[in-house]
């Protein structure tokens, strides 16, 4: 006699609404703060149209390679696989990758520093990290005013992200969507991450996310 398994329709909808936040999640995380880049990054090509041509023609090329890294990432996320930028340069690699686009178009100084060595990470904490670094970078480069801004990485039993501005302070994002997926993201991992506003002004965001 064959066994029938029935699944209560509130258990199917919780699975759903879960699987739709989880979803509306990694695009405001990971897709989000890509064409937030790539829109600066226009901004800044149109206003080099005038004044220097070629510098626009470079620009735009490289917001080119970016869009297209987003819809690889869309495709991914589609997949449930790890974003395309993570998964060729590591961590380290797309945070800097990341850095470097928001630089070349941005009057905010920001630098990388790894603090020792970083040992090989499980996919799910290098992608927590990054996408964690990346919406506090949108956040920094959108609301802030910051001058100059530092992500720090280290790793001491489990993994270490900072972020560091000078602006004008936390009241923006405290209670954001960015903030909660944020923390929702490293507490999946067992970990925690907070945004305080720093001595003398300015932002500290922390996150410690633990290795399985």
């Amino acid at each position: 006699m064959r066994r029938q398994f029935i699944v209560p329709a509130d258990s199917c909808a919780r699975s759903a609404a879960e699987a739709r936040r989880t979803v509306l999640r990694d695009l405001h995380d990971g897709v989000g703060p890509s064409l937030a880049a790539v829109a600066l990054g226009l901004r800044s090509a149109r206003q080099l149209l005038t004044s220097d041509p070629a510098g626009a023609a470079r620009l735009l090329a490289a917001l080119e390679d970016e869009m297209h890294s987003a819809i690889d990432d869309i495709r991914a996320l589609v997949a449930r696989e790890n974003p395309a930028s993570v998964t060729k340069l590591g961590l380290v690699g797309a945070v800097e990758e990341f850095v470097a686009a928001l630089r070349s178009r941005l009057h905010v100084a920001i630098d990388v520093v790894v603090l020792g060595e970083i040992p090989p990470l499980p996919d799910a904490v290098s992608v927590a990290a990054y996408q964690i670094i990346r919406e506090a970078l949108t956040n920094v480069v959108t609301h802030a005013d910051a001058r100059t801004c530092q992500v720090r990485l280290w790793f001491d039993a489990e993994l270490h992200a900072e972020v560091v501005d000078d602006g004008v302070g936390a009241a923006e994002v405290s209670t954001g969507v960015g903030l909660a997926s944020m923390r929702q993201r490293a507490s999946e991992l067992g970990g925690n991450c907070r945004v305080e506003p720093r001595h003398g002004g300015g932002t500290r965001l922390t996150a410690a996310l633990p290795l399985p």
